[in-house]
């Protein structure tokens, strides 16, 4: 009977305990004591170095002396000023004004976008012949813009936009605040004389710049000759207005020129893969002058 009565207890106490200890570990899943370790991010590796353009350094060669009233060099890499001379006084841009033209168009239009021509025909000075009521695309059109800069090209671009062509001038000028061209305003869309119509060699520098950064656009200021044909089967040849391209190193950019405003030039050029941008306004002889910056930046700068 003793027996009995103690493995009666054993038995009881092995219950016990195994209730005990499921109880237990019950607790431990719902609260766990010991927390799972923290994640452990892995840190971000950042490059020790970063490519940066060269940066020109001047040899102190004397500048050339230039007849152009205002002028602007820049190294197109780093936007470090190679040269300039009065480069924030207010002259007249002539048909540099087709740089924001050409920006303006490029912004709205598509480039097989269809234009119609209106009244583009009746336009003065440097025209491509269009024939009124015809139609071309916008990428055809840019190219009568710009390379021949076709003053009815300007026109057609003007009349074919949103509200016609006091809209187009009012969005030349407030792209033109946007881009932060303090010295800047336009009343026409082809660079016709006017008294409010100006710029400065610093702002038509930034416009180009900005204008480069476009493959559309710097691919049709470096061509020199090219016919285009308007969807009724007119044909135009244009040639370039620009004397300097198609020599080594020189890629665009645009030409202008009325009794006013002088001879004006921008150009694209570029040796030794350091390419810079030179701004020429009211000069006597923007081709000659051109090239002899081109000559003084690349003998005074090396880039290091």
């Amino acid at each position: 009977m003793k027996k009995e009565k103690h493995s009666k207890v054993i038995d009881f106490r092995f219950v016990i305990n195994i209730i005990a200890l499921s109880c237990l570990s019950l607790f431990m899943i719902i609260f766990p004591v010991v927390k799972s370790p923290p994640t452990v991010k892995k840190p971000i590796v950042k490059a020790a170095f970063v490519s940066e353009p060269a940066m020109p350094v001047s040899k102190n060669i004397t500048p050339p002396t230039l007849s152009a009233i205002g002028v602007f060099v820049m190294d197109l890499d780093t936007g470090v000023v190679l040269y300039e001379k009065n480069s924030q006084t207010r002259l007249k841009p002539a048909s540099l004004t087709k740089i924001m033209t050409a920006l303006v168009a490029m912004d709205y239009f598509n480039e097989d976008s269809i234009l119609s021509v209106k009244n583009g025909q009746n336009s003065n000075g440097n025209t491509i012949d269009l024939v009124k009521n015809d139609k071309l695309i916008a990428q055809d059109l840019l190219y009568g813009l710009l390379v021949p800069s076709g003053n009815d090209a300007a026109v057609t671009f003007a009349e074919n936009y949103p509200g016609g062509y006091q809209a187009f001038i009012a969005r030349m000028n407030s792209k033109s605040v946007e881009m932060g061209l303090q010295n800047t305003h336009f009343v026409n869309v082809s660079g016709v004389e006017s008294s409010n119509h100006y710029t400065t060699a610093y702002d038509i520098t930034m416009l180009a710049k900005a204008a480069l950064s476009r493959s559309q656009f710097s691919s049709i200021v470096s061509t020199q000759k090219i016919t285009i044909k308007s969807l009724k089967g007119n044909i135009y040849p244009l040639e370039t207005t620009n004397l300097l391209l198609g020599k080594p190193g020189i890629y665009g950019v645009k030409t202008g020129w009325t009794p006013e405003a002088g001879e004006c030039l921008v150009v694209l050029a570029e040796k030794d893969s350091h390419p810079i941008i030179i701004s020429l306004l009211n000069s006597k002889n923007r081709f000659g002058e051109a090239e002899t910056i081109f000559n003084w930046v690349y003998s005074n700068y090396s880039w290091e």
